[in-house]
């Protein structure tokens, strides 16, 4: 049985990015009051490419993110910073945790990723040096330790994936 997890951007975030849109907006408009059309042109230009940015980055990537579990696989699917597959009964052990109370994960280093208001999505380098594949909206996460990296995942459903991962690997609570 196939189960999609999906790992949408926090709501935090997407208020904090209507807030920037508002006040991009009203900073243009109040440091070019020139008149109405330049103090548009001047909005156009600076507040609505800007917004469409962080739109895109914070709203539009996260929403196609997910971990696939599809009975003895996994697929983490963060684009466009990765997708990694991992057979379960390759996972040598699983655990939930808190990313800042695991001292493993207390110090996760940016390998080409993005990290925003307690979202992470892409790869990271632990302090020990292991490759650490991280998609989560906040800091209580399951890792899933293999031979070659860890999977860092937490999702909106983070209770539904330890269940579908549990039923393949033993899945120990922390």
């Amino acid at each position: 049985m196939t189960t999609m997890f999906p790992v949408p951007m926090t709501r935090k975030a997407v208020s904090l990015l209507l807030c920037f849109a508002a006040f991009s907006a009203g900073a243009a408009m109040w440091s070019f009051r020139s008149g109405f059309l330049w103090t548009g042109i001047c909005v156009l230009a600076v507040a609505v490419p800007i917004t469409a940015l962080y739109w895109f980055m914070l709203v539009a990537n996260p929403a196609n993110t997910r971990i696939i579990v599809d009975g003895g696989s996994l697929l983490v699917d963060a684009p466009p910073f990765l997708k990694a597959s991992q057979p379960l009964d390759g996972v040598t052990r699983a655990f939930v945790c808190s990313l800042k109370d695991e001292a493993a994960f207390a110090d996760l280093k940016s390998e080409g990723s993005m990290a925003f208001f307690g979202y992470r999505s892409g790869m990271f380098r632990t302090a020990s040096g292991r490759d650490a594949v991280v998609v989560t909206r906040g800091d209580r996460v399951l890792c899933l330790e293999t031979a070659e990296r860890y999977f860092l995942l937490g999702p909106k459903d983070l209770d539904g994936l330890v269940a579908a991962v549990g039923a393949v690997v033993p899945v120990r609570q922390g």
